[in-house]
């Protein structure tokens, strides 16, 4: 039976602009027919395009922020809301949701489950496709076959293989971290300090804010009945200034954690 729409965690949008003034648009129309957005938190850091024309049946609230990356984005975005209780999607502007009525599931999972943190949904592309959103944590091997030129069939794709543990009775199978395209995010999960660590100014934030809710003993999940259209830019893979800030921010991680740990490892490590 569905709980009822009041007794749901109340839910935020973050999201981040960077000259995706089109692109919030469509996020924005995608989230219309959901019943459960209280509001919509878009950091700018894209001074020079007006985003004062923004409607949706929920409020849009426009905060500018100089540019200090993504994760720095969100957490300015994430300090606007005042609901220690909340949850907030964190998304991307070029996404879309495609299950609407499927945010309320979630939630409800949320609110039933408190030992979780952060719920991946499931992401596709413009075709359909289903993306990798649901990845195992980084070892040296996925690092080092993720750049060559061909790699072995036998080598499963870099990082990108779905860790899904079973759960019991109806529970969603546990993932080690998911893509940070659009993920549902309990607010006071890593509080009182800051979600996303800001000397990751773009790519790791993701990986690096599930390996901290592991380390506080909470969980992450994947839930495929939440669908969303990414569309997928891959600039890492096609820009050298974009692969110089996955390089950067790679090497910020393996200094951090001294490594790179798997669960089990993040499990075992206290704060």
């Amino acid at each position: 039976m569905a709980m009822p729409e009041a007794s749901l965690p109340p839910l935020y949008v973050v999201t981040v602009n960077y000259r995706s003034r089109g692109h919030l648009r469509s996020l924005l129309a995608s989230l219309a027919p959901a019943p459960a957005v209280r509001a919509c938190l878009v950091v700018n850091h894209s001074p020079e395009e007006a985003l004062n024309d923004l409607r949706a049946p929920f409020p849009v609230t426009v905060i500018p922020q100089a540019n200090r990356g993504y994760g720095a984005g969100l957490n300015r975005g994430l300090s606007a809301i005042g609901d220690p209780e909340a949850v907030a999607l964190l998304a991307n502007p070029d996404v879309v949701l495609l299950t609407p009525r499927r945010l309320s599931d979630a939630l409800a999972y949320l609110a039933a489950n408190p030992r979780v943190g952060c719920l991946i949904p499931r992401t596709v592309d413009a075709a359909g496709a289903v993306l990798p959103s649901c990845r195992s944590f980084y070892t040296l091997r996925s690092l080092l076959t993720a750049r060559l030129p061909s790699r072995p069939r036998l080598w499963s794709p870099p990082g990108r293989q779905t860790t899904a543990s079973p759960r019991e009775g109806n529970g969603l199978p546990e993932v080690d971290w998911g893509a940070g395209a659009a993920l549902l995010y309990r607010v006071a999960a890593l509080s009182p300090g800051p979600a996303f660590d800001e000397r990751f100014f773009l790519y790791f934030e993701d990986v690096d804010l599930c390996a901290r809710l592991w380390q506080r003993g909470l969980t992450v999940v994947h839930d495929p009945r939440l669908v969303f259209r990414h569309a997928v830019q891959r600039q890492s893979r096609r820009s050298p200034r974009f692969f110089c800030y996955h390089l950067a921010s790679l090497l910020k991680f393996i200094t951090k954690y001294r490594g790179l740990p798997g669960r089990e490892d993040l499990r075992r490590r206290s704060r």
